[in-house]
């Protein structure tokens, strides 16, 4: 029962053919591009919530870096590039950013590769913690995650309750 004699008397030892196994192959191949392709934008969706989270975390945190550096600090749209510590950039277009009385830092933000950040005009914080309050947007097209920072606290706002990532 083991051997099975086929025509011509060439006997089978209970293997795959070629074709067999070639099929089976394709078959896989074929599945894992199907899955392959619902993967992706499900990994899209899970990284841009990733992302916006830690943005909504940073943005947390400046008044209380802030207020531990004992120094105010301006956000602007520089603040996401790779800056060293403690760099100081010309802002124009904001008169307070002149003021003898406080001693003015670009805050960074640690943004992912291909983000870019966007502030509308600067925000300034006050060594104190609290800030001037504005507008600030993430970029990674095709996704712009919008926030608003309302004084004194500036806790982010997102302007994109209702869309789903």
């Amino acid at each position: 029962m083991g051997n099975r004699m086929m025509r011509g008397g060439i006997s089978r030892n209970g293997g795959f053919t070629l074709v067999e196994t070639v099929v089976v192959l394709a078959i896989i191949a074929g599945l894992s591009v199907i899955a392959y392709a619902a993967f992706i934008p499900g990994y899209t969706r899970v990284k841009a919530a990733y992302d916006r989270d830690d943005f909504e975390r940073q943005l947390l945190e400046l008044p209380q870096r802030v207020r531990l550096s004992g120094r105010g600090g301006i956000l602007t749209s520089r603040s996401g590039d790779n800056l060293p510590d403690d760099a100081i950039i010309a802002v124009t277009g904001v008169p307070d950013a002149e003021k003898a009385i406080e001693d003015w830092r670009v805050l960074r933000l640690s943004l992912p590769a291909g983000w870019r950040l966007r502030v509308a005009e600067p925000i300034l914080y006050h060594f104190s913690g609290s800030c001037e309050g504005g507008e600030v947007t993430f970029e990674l097209p095709p996704v712009s995650l919008h926030y608003e920072l309302t004084a004194p606290l500036c806790r982010p706002i997102s302007r994109d309750a209702g869309t789903r990532y």
